[in-house]
């Protein structure tokens, strides 16, 4: 037997304590993926009514349960979602961000029945949108920048 395996053996090892942490509320995003995020946003924002539209068409697609969750016609969540949206990229330049605003959007979601893996669900129609407003200007690496941004949304939301 060798000295480590008998050392843990003769040693019982105190089990350490588990701390829950607060997900983090930083975005963590580069200042690249900010200016890809930013440039994206700037290029469908002329027609960010319909692109909004085109979102939640998809979302209920992806999530038919979800259409409930939202009341009124789509286009008054398309609105709602469009003002959102340019709170989102005004708070990319600022150092508190959205957190504050996500985390009450969050509560007042999870009184709607809003979980997790509706989120992802959103997030997936989000980017699927954004890839077909923009084509190709949609590259790899806004498209990584928008999940990335997208991720910490989700975590923030869903505490």
């Amino acid at each position: 037997m060798s000295a480590a395996v008998q050392t843990s053996v003769a040693t019982p090892k105190k089990r350490a304590r588990r701390t829950r942490h607060a997900p983090s509320t930083d975005t963590q995003l580069t200042a690249e993926e900010k200016r890809l995020i930013h440039l994206s946003f700037l290029r469908v924002e002329p027609a960010l009514d319909l692109v909004a539209q085109l979102f939640f068409l998809k979302l209920f697609r992806l999530d038919p349960s979800l259409r409930k969750k939202f009341s009124g016609p789509i286009e008054v969540q398309a609105r709602k979602f469009a003002a959102g949206a340019k709170l989102a990229m005004i708070s990319l330049g600022h150092e508190d961000g959205l957190a504050p605003t996500l985390k009450l959007l969050g509560a007042r979601h999870r009184q709607l029945g809003i979980r997790s893996r509706h989120y992802r669900t959103m997030s997936r129609a989000l980017v699927w949108t954004m890839e077909r407003s923009l084509e190709k200007k949609f590259d790899r690496d806004t498209k990584d920048a928008w999940n990335t941004l997208l991720s910490s949304f989700t975590r923030i939301m869903a505490v």
